[in-house]
């Protein structure tokens, strides 16, 4: 009785705070007053109670959670569903306890169909122990925050004690083509996605690899036969280490795949995609451009048919009417002049965000480069990113935040021009400045880590997300 009591008081004050912190603008109010619940009831999401029907979606691993969450939530929608999920992308155990307390009533019940939660790869097994998931999406794995994670190996270990702690009855939608991912060491019911092998010459002619062979080059993981450790042999590679691989020695391959990417075109406004599942292939159109993308899409749809009767109508209809998430390819309007902001936070998802904008003529780019502890406190992995693929870019390049001079030398390595280089830590003088100096048919294409990006929000340079 007391337990349930001091959860309402908790939820109550939740509930105040956050409100007061919307109301006053002080700001987005993702995490704090799920950092104060938590100091006096550790296990407090044990206390939240859920509609009979509704089903609990976590999506983990290194590279688009937000995007797939975006996208499932979108399509769900649309197919008439009640949806919930962490829309400000706050993924750890604070975030979830303030999205609950936001979206429950006063008694802690939540009414929805889908309650969708994007999960720091660490925070998985925390929360776990207190929310049964019906379905654990797992994207893929990459070098990320090092001094957090450390090795690959940590990451798909805390991923793969997440999942154990989860019910028995759990499904797992899995990426094929990343081997840490197919071969994790679960027990659950497994749905994989992936490409299609001929889908590989699509991705050449996309991406103008073919006139650059330069492209193998790109970052990518060390990648070992999960069952006896030998290297892994692959027939091809869509991204990174992610393709078509099988061991020699023991004869482990990708599995086979229940939702495939067969076939796609793109310019650089809109991708058209093929998707194949239960024999039948299905087109689909959106306004997403990207390799990295393409695997978002995938997850997402993989995800909304496996659990619920959604139509492709209604799918498409998601993807016509989908609003990027925070930093994830959003378009910000500044003193009148069209800008997109891309994310980045590690070297392969900085390399595909350069391959896919600099197929855009009359691109013009901003870098925000930060070190605080949600960015990650080492920066080394812009030595690993292929900044060098700006090498023939022949406008100025703007360089902001903490570690301005890192991503400023950083530049200068990869036989960039320092005059070309204007280097400034203030990130609204340094963005204001971009700005004023493109000309009215040029798209300024704004590339920050995760703090640089809320600095802007703060500042007004682009618009805050709501729960």
């Amino acid at each position: 009785m007391a337990t349930r009591l001091i959860f309402l008081i908790l939820l109550w004050k939740s509930k105040l705070i956050s409100f007061l912190i919307s109301f006053f603008r002080i700001g987005q109010a993702s995490n704090f007053p799920g950092k104060l619940a938590l100091l006096f009831q550790k296990d407090i999401l044990r206390n939240f109670n859920f509609s009979k029907d509704c089903k609990l979606i976590f999506i983990t691993g290194t590279n688009g959670k937000s995007t797939t969450s975006g996208l499932l939530a979108n399509f769900l929608k649309l197919s008439g569903k009640q949806v919930f999920y962490n829309k400000s992308g706050a993924n750890l155990l604070s975030g979830f306890v303030r999205t609950l307390c936001h979206y429950s009533n006063l008694f802690g019940t939540t009414k929805a169909d889908f309650i969708i939660f994007e999960v720091d790869e660490a925070t998985l097994p925390l929360l776990t122990t207190q929310l049964k998931p019906d379905l654990i999406a797992v994207t893929n794995f990459f070098r990320d925050q090092l001094d957090r994670f450390g090795e690959l190996d940590t990451a798909v270990k805390l991923i793969e004690k997440g999942i154990n702690n989860s019910n028995h009855d759990l499904i797992t939608v899995l990426n094929a083509d990343d081997p840490r991912v197919a071969f994790l060491n679960i027990n659950t019911k497994k749905v994989f996605y992936g490409f299609e092998k001929n889908t590989f010459e699509d991705l050449l002619l996309n991406n103008n690899k073919n006139k650059d062979s330069d492209w193998i080059n790109d970052p990518e993981e060390a990648t070992n036969c999960p069952k006896c450790n030998e290297s892994l042999s692959y027939k091809i590679k869509f991204l990174a280490h992610l393709g078509d691989y099988e061991c020699s020695k023991c004869g482990v391959k990708r599995p086979n795949r229940d939702f495939e990417i067969s076939n796609y075109k793109a310019d650089n406004l809109a991708t058209n995609l093929d998707i194949t599942f239960n024999n039948h292939r299905n087109n689909f159109f959106t306004s997403m451009i990207g390799t990295f993308n393409l695997y978002n899409v995938l997850c997402a749809i993989s995800i909304a048919k496996t659990i619920s009767n959604i139509t492709n109508t209604q799918i498409q209809k998601g993807f016509q009417s989908y609003s990027t998430i925070f930093g994830r390819g959003e378009k910000a309007l500044l003193k009148n002049k069209v800008s997109w902001i891309y994310l980045i936070k590690n070297p392969t998802g900085t390399t595909e965000v350069l391959k896919t904008l600099l197929n855009i003529e009359k691109a013009r780019f901003v870098i925000g480069i930060n070190d605080n502890l949600a960015d990650g406190r080492d920066v080394s992995w812009i030595w690993d990113a292929r900044f060098d693929l700006l090498s023939d870019h022949n406008k100025p390049i703007f360089v902001t935040g903490k570690r301005a001079l890192d991503m400023g030398l950083r530049l200068k390595y990869s036989n960039i021009d320092s005059k070309q280089i204007y280097i400034s830590e203030n990130i609204e003088k340094t963005i204001n400045h971009a700005i004023s100096q493109i000309e009215k048919d040029e798209t300024l294409y704004i590339l920050p880590t995760y703090t640089v990006l809320l600095e802007m929000q703060k500042k007004g340079l682009c618009k805050k997300q709501s729960l």
